[in-house]
């Protein structure tokens, strides 16, 4: 159900005197969304408040969803779907993790609009799923840059053992049915963190 995914920058070697940076850190105006469709007519857009997430010198990737962060606009919604759902007490994160390959991270720091295809490992539900996505990344002001999904990733209730709460909602709802595929898109803007000094 859900959920985002994502890409790096690498860095040219800096002068002994410049401070090294290790890393970037997912940046607080990034988004996650997903879209539900009920009685197969109306489409309602969700959306995550808090997401977390570094991207490592050495492009290894992962990004952390907080599950009770969700927000769907109707309150009672919200605490249906953390409860019966994603079941947060016992799952309270999606967490999404992939590698960049060097030549993938060698054209990021100088390109605009690049489009980057990754192998998504995505954690949700005690359930872990690969998905290939392409994302489209672009340089952004201090160095950093923005990762955003060209096309929406596509999951399926069943593959994340959600089969269950999504009969649950759908009962409690008293709703004809709901659709057990989601579409999700995601986009990321990183900064650069600093590395601590020796």
């Amino acid at each position: 159900m859900i959920k985002r995914y994502v890409a790096s920058l690498s860095l040219a070697a800096l002068a002994s005197a410049a401070p090294a940076w290790a890393e970037w850190q997912v940046a607080d105006n990034s988004d996650i969304q997903f879209v539900s469709i009920k009685n197969n007519t109306i489409g309602e857009v969700s959306h995550f408040d808090m997401i977390s997430g570094t991207v490592g010198d050495q492009g290894a990737v992962e990004v952390r969803v907080a599950l009770d962060s969700v927000e769907t606009n109707i309150g009672i919604r919200n605490d249906r779907m953390k409860k019966m759902l994603f079941e947060v007490g016992l799952y309270p994160e999606a967490v999404i993790t992939a590698q960049l390959s060097p030549e993938t991270m060698a054209v990021l720091g100088s390109s605009s609009g690049s489009a980057v295809p990754v192998v998504l490992q995505i954690d949700l539900h005690g359930q872990v799923v690969s998905k290939d996505a392409v994302l489209t990344v672009s340089a952004t002001d201090a160095g950093g840059f923005s990762a955003t999904t060209s096309q929406p990733i596509l999951l399926n209730a069943a593959e994340f053992d959600l089969e269950d709460g999504v009969a649950a909602l759908q009962s409690v709802a008293g709703l004809n049915a709901i659709s057990r595929v989601i579409p999700v898109t995601v986009s990321l803007n990183f900064t650069k963190v600093a590395a601590a000094s020796p």
